[in-house]
């Protein structure tokens, strides 16, 4: 080989380790909480609790005028809310508002699938769930439905 083709072969092999390190340093568990939350699962009375109501529209006002600081005020928050149910699949309900007509204030709540098949559109629910703020869609997880 010459001089030019080992140079070549040099540069390609560091820049392919650094690419590989670099995507390895984005990796995460998917988990919202900053470390320093509770590791453990809360059960749902200690859910019901801490929960503090979740207004749809404000969330959403907020969110559309600063979502910096929709973030920091909802993300990882224990939330209450009561809402109609707009969507149904099997790993999550969309819920939200009607107002003059047009369903909207919309927010994912993941359930369990049994919670799920007992749901009907158009159905009014409260539902109690960890926030997880993302900014194409946030949503309620480790959710459940309150009796």
């Amino acid at each position: 080989m010459n001089e030019i083709t080992r140079r070549n072969l040099l540069f390609t092999c560091s820049f392919g380790l650094a690419s590989i390190y670099g995507l390895t340093a984005c990796g995460g568990t998917g988990d919202s909480r900053t470390s320093g939350e509770d590791d453990q699962q809360l059960s749902h009375e200690e859910m019901l609790e801490q929960a503090e109501e979740l207004d749809l529209q404000a969330f959403h006002e907020t969110e559309n005028e600063n979502e910096a600081k929709a973030k920091q005020e909802y993300d990882g928050e224990i939330f209450r809310c009561t809402a109609i149910v707009g969507e149904i699949t099997p790993t999550y309900a969309r819920i939200g508002e009607v107002i003059l007509g047009t369903f909207c204030n919309t927010l994912c709540v993941e359930l369990p699938e049994d919670e799920l098949a007992s749901l009907s559109k158009d159905q009014e629910i409260t539902v109690c769930g960890r926030f997880q703020y993302i900014q194409v869609e946030s949503r309620l997880v480790d959710a459940f439905i309150v009796e």
